[in-house]
């Protein structure tokens, strides 16, 4: 168990550079009817991105477009051999609304056999296997959609050892992990998603204290609140000791936050602005850096 599972197959985690933990680059959500920069099918931009990422030092970049948001895999292993960037796939399924109907009649343990399928063997008829489970989970409540999902993955994981990734709003985090706890999953390699949509010391503190990674990772989202939130949310965490538990990311899944579709702030961004902000402005220093971007993904990715 010393290899992250990656869309051109096996790799050692010594491999591993800076790694981003949740970015889309391939996606086609049915939201994007409406708002059409949701939609990321440009793949030759995605690879233009991608080589921005790789020249600012990226190594590793999670992709975390389930079925539901417009997957595909084959693009993934094209971006991934076009840019030298090594790319991980997503098994499992985003919000209820966004689910397939098949979703409500199967049972549990069905729906763990497709994301074992899916991690083991591979996706949509590929063989291009997944390497996290994906759920996700409404602003204030738990959906009976979701609700099979984050079971199936708990039976997953014990049959694969795969990370579970979580998107949540930010106010269900305690009861997600106490689900999934009942159902015998590996809170250590269980990662909850958009921790900082609700930036309140209380909430993930207390999150923090059962055992799963926290992920801080909408970086520069400036129409919710100011960078210095999400900075002052990684700061804290740090000196209540979470610094091994703390992964940092930018949810960038609009085609235009990618420069290579004029667009910004781009996937560079954290390299080459916030990195150096939190080292100059905040005192975090090299090996926290290092902590953070690398090692930590390597403990959550590195389980194949």
């Amino acid at each position: 168990m010393n290899c992250i599972r990656t869309v051109l197959g096996d790799v050692d985690k010594e491999e591993m550079g800076i790694t981003y933990t949740h970015e889309h680059i391939y996606c086609s959500p049915y939201t994007a009817k409406k708002d059409p920069t949701l939609a990321i099918t440009n793949i030759e931009g995605s690879v233009r991105e991608l080589r921005l990422f790789a020249r600012a030092g990226g190594s590793v970049l999670v992709d975390g477009t389930a079925a539901d948001y417009g997957r595909n895999p084959e693009k993934l292993v094209y971006a991934s051999r076009e840019s030298r960037v090594h790319l991980i796939a997503t098994t499992g399924f985003y919000l209820y609304d966004h689910n397939p109907d098949f979703i409500d009649y199967i049972s549990t343990e069905e729906l763990a056999e497709l994301f074992v399928r899916e991690i083991e063997e591979g996706m949509d008829g590929t063989s291009i296997r997944a390497g996290q489970i994906k759920c996700a989970v409404s602003l204030r409540f738990i959906h009976p959609r979701e609700e099979k999902c984050l079971k199936a993955a708990a039976v997953a994981q014990k049959k694969t050892n795969a990370p579970i990734w979580i998107h949540h709003g930010g106010m269900m985090g305690e009861e997600i992990l106490k689900l999934l706890d009942s159902q015998g999953a590996d809170l250590s390699k269980v990662v909850l998603g958009h921790m900082d949509r609700n930036p309140d010391p209380y909430e993930y503190r207390k999150i923090a204290s059962m055992g799963s990674f926290l992920s801080v990772d909408n970086i520069a989202r400036v129409y919710r609140y100011p960078v210095q939130t999400n900075i002052d949310m990684i700061l804290d965490l740090i000196e209540a000791g979470y610094l091994d538990r703390l992964l940092i990311s930018a949810d960038f899944g609009r085609s235009n936050y990618f420069k290579a579709n004029n667009g910004g702030p781009g996937l560079e961004y954290i390299i080459r602005k916030f990195i150096p902000r939190l080292k100059e402005s905040e005192g975090i220093t090299e090996n926290e850096i290092r902590t953070i971007f690398v090692e930590n993904p390597r403990k959550v990715y590195g389980c194949f």
